[in-house]
């Protein structure tokens, strides 16, 4: 079994692939070619599949977004006003955040201290 790819017949852009028995020979809009990786909408062409150019492919996906949303309403109601509860959180972990740094500064000011004094402590001990 091989995968074909195939492409619309009339606008020769990918749609999908399948499995086929390996002597199959492939139609005008097939290929045995896989168009992964190419920019979408990929575009099947006597040479092979040819990826999508910046702009094909930026109206490609405003296509795809404009039918998604007709086919899902639910998406497109008015977003609302930022919630106020999300940006009191937010402020909140930041502070949290600050006083972590700051009591975490003052533990490695606070270990430096301990470790000044145990060399202190050693040196006499070294020299006798």
């Amino acid at each position: 079994m091989k995968r074909i790819y195939y492409a619309d017949a009339v606008t020769h852009v990918f749609m999908g692939s399948r499995s086929v028995p390996d002597d199959y020979k492939p139609k005008a809009n097939e290929s045995f070619d896989n168009p992964s990786g190419l920019q979408l909408p990929q575009k099947l062409t006597s040479t092979g599949w040819v990826a999508a150019t910046d702009e094909e492919h930026k109206a490609y996906l405003e296509a795809q977004q404009k039918k998604f949303l007709a086919e899902n309403s639910q998406f497109t109601q008015p977003s609302q006003p930022a919630d106020d509860k999300g940006d009191q959180a937010l402020n909140l972990l930041g502070q949290q955040l600050a006083q972590v740094q700051a009591q975490q500064a003052t533990l490695a000011s606070s270990v430096n201290a301990l470790g000044q004094m145990v060399a202190k402590a050693q040196a006499p001990a070294k020299q006798a």
